[in-house]
């Protein structure tokens, strides 16, 4: 194997660099139906769990503001 002098912010350290060619192959195994769909989709999911998330805490202020105004006029 080689060695590489990796300059970071305020170090400087020896790192071993792996020839190509050594990695192992990726598994070709099927995954399980929920990860690919997880996989597929998490952008959308990612989205539509945010919306929820920001239309329950705007709910949530609609709902807060209605009983402080009950609790004034009343």
């Amino acid at each position: 194997m080689k060695e590489k002098l990796a300059m970071g912010a305020s170090q400087h350290c020896f790192q071993t660099v792996l020839p190509l060619g050594c990695w192992k192959p990726i598994c070709k195994r099927k995954q399980s139906l929920c990860k690919r769909l997880l996989k597929k989709y998490q952008t959308l999911i990612d989205s539509t769990l945010a919306g929820l998330a920001i239309g329950l805490m705007f709910l949530t202020g609609i709902w807060m503001f209605l009983i402080q105004l009950a609790e004034y006029v009343g």
